[in-house]
């Protein structure tokens, strides 16, 4: 049974990534920093659920490592590899220069990285930069895989630290190569393996409503910092999912058990990180006291919700929206970009781009999941059936 928070937030972390990349590509530029940061912060919450869902997946249904990587593969790769050759599409049509051979061989092996913020092995195919998350997530899947087995705990707690360890390094190596993306890699894996660890040790910790919605609303404001120069800073963002522990324990729906995660846990760090903002002035005054009073805001939604006894209409929404969001996000995740990069070189109307790409974004992200995917999932499953003994079960995780 999906967990209908988790498919909500899944699916409206994507459509919060589609908001930000209509801004973004706005053929009249930017129209304001304010949201400078929302697919970011979406992002974020994607590799959080990532490794939540992995975990929850995995001990529910187990697989071997082999079954494991291949499930991942025919759920991700079948259709990045129609977001990809949208991508060419969308610059031929653009008449935009294509990059080199090696350049293209990447972006096809997941192994490439923004360029102007990352670029390591090789830069992300300019017309669905989104791709380069990707390899992250694809690296993280087979660094699991490895985790497989008997001693599954003590290798993923081993990996947990050697992430730990890897963010420090991070900002050490300054050079853009492969070693770089490697580190990389583990550093961003300290949010992923958080995720995990959240499902991991659910009956362990709690958290009531008020306190995962102000955990929530600590969010924005610690993405916005800046510690470093680097605008991805696995740093920041591990402390940003730190905050994030009770709101995804909070969406499992399940019953209290363990230690409560109390108010004031929150609330002294969040003092302390409002005191940094305002002291360090790295966004304008403004934009601060917005975010810094977030999770009251979120606080106060809550209790409106109780108060006029609407906590049914509201979760039935969210297992509505939910069901559909949920189901189609990556398939939005993985072409939105390229349409949109169509329009916004093609029309300088605002009002074309608004409202033309919307539903040929709809309508591809409908027919890769609801048309492509049960072709490929069936050709696997045809071909795996083929080689196993009827006598023995197939183990195969949720395509989640």
């Amino acid at each position: 049974m999906k967990k209908i928070y988790l498919e909500f937030f899944r699916g409206i972390s994507s459509v919060f990534i589609l908001g930000w990349h209509i801004i973004f590509l706005a053929p009249t530029g930017h129209p304001t920093k304010f949201s400078g940061y929302w697919g970011t912060d979406a992002l974020m919450m994607f590799f959080i659920l990532s490794g939540l869902v992995i975990c929850l997946t995995q001990q529910n249904k187990p697989t071997t490592a082999a079954v494991f990587l291949k499930n991942r593969f025919v759920r991700i790769y079948p259709q990045f590899l129609v977001g990809m050759l949208l991508a060419f599409v969308a610059l031929y049509i653009t008449h935009t220069a294509f990059p080199s051979s090696s350049v293209i061989l990447g972006n096809f092996l997941m192994v490439s990285t923004m360029k102007d913020y990352m670029g390591y092995v090789v830069p992300s195919i300019q017309s669905n930069l989104p791709v380069w998350s990707l390899s992250f997530e694809m690296a993280f899947y087979i660094l699991f895989a490895f985790t497989i087995g008997r001693n599954q705990k003590k290798a993923i707690f081993y990996w947990f630290i050697i992430a730990i360890i890897a963010l420090p390094l991070y900002y050490l190596k300054i050079d853009r190569d492969a070693l770089t993306h490697i580190i990389a890699v583990f550093a961003f894996s300290s949010i992923w393996l958080l995720g995990y660890y959240i499902y991991e040790y659910r009956d362990y910790f709690y958290a009531d409503k008020y306190v995962a919605l102000f955990g929530l609303g600590v969010m924005p404001l610690i993405s916005r910092m800046h510690i470093v120069a680097n605008f991805y800073d696995p740093s920041k963002f591990f402390l940003l999912s730190l905050f994030a522990v009770p709101f995804f324990r909070y969406c499992l729906q399940l019953p209290p058990a363990g230690k409560q995660i109390k108010m004031i846990y929150l609330v002294i760090p969040h003092v302390i990180i409002v005191t940094i903002a305002l002291s360090v002035r790295y966004m304008p005054l403004t934009n601060t006291l917005v975010y810094s009073t977030l999770p009251y805001v979120y606080m106060g939604l809550g209790y409106v919700v109780h108060v006029f006894k609407l906590n049914e209409p509201v979760k039935n929404f969210v297992a509505k929206a939910g069901a559909i969001l949920g189901r189609y996000s990556y398939s939005l995740y993985i072409t939105h970009f390229t349409i949109l990069f169509i329009f916004s070189k093609l029309t300088h109307n605002m009002l074309v781009y608004l409202l033309v790409p919307l539903p040929i974004i709809a309508f591809i992200a409908y027919g890769l999941e609801t048309w492509v995917q049960p072709v490929v999932n069936n050709y696997f499953r045809k071909r795996t059936d083929r080689f196993v003994p009827e006598s023995l079960p197939i183990l195969t995780a949720q395509a989640n």
